[in-house]
């Protein structure tokens, strides 16, 4: 992933998380859950970063968007825990991360936190779907 797609999904999760009115933490990371863009809005408190970042690093290396991963940690919890070991706590199998691929490949991912989980979604997504522009 390029920096200057991090920056387009950084500034279309800032324009989501503002029209819903939450103040959050956004991270983008690469394939390999390599971090590339950080924020944390307003006054979303801080653990919302850790939070957020491990929704990404989650969603980039298991190639799926954290809701199903969260699915996941209920029917093999020990797979999951493993890979919380493994990432040394930046691995969060909750709804907020999306996984970015270009030509079918996973090239990143975004997570969102500080808002409800639908609202991580949606603002995720929005950061998701500005990589191709």
């Amino acid at each position: 992933m390029r920096s200057e797609a991090a920056r387009r999904m950084m500034d279309a999760a800032r324009e989501k998380a503002g029209e819903i009115g939450k103040p959050v933490s956004v991270a983008i990371v690469d394939a390999g859950g390599g971090l590339m863009a950080l924020e944390r809005m307003g006054e979303a408190p801080s653990a919302t970063v850790l939070v957020a970042e491990g929704k990404a690093v989650a969603s980039a290396v298991m190639g799926r968007d954290s809701v199903r991963l969260e699915a996941m940690a209920e029917s093999l919890p020990s797979i999951i825990n493993s890979l919380m070991i493994r990432f040394e706590g930046r691995f969060v199998p909750a709804q907020g991360g999306v996984v970015v691929r270009e030509q079918g490949a996973v090239v990143g991912a975004i997570g969102v936190s500080g808002a409800t989980s639908e609202e991580d979604e949606a603002i995720a997504r929005a950061g998701a779907e500005a990589f191709g522009e």
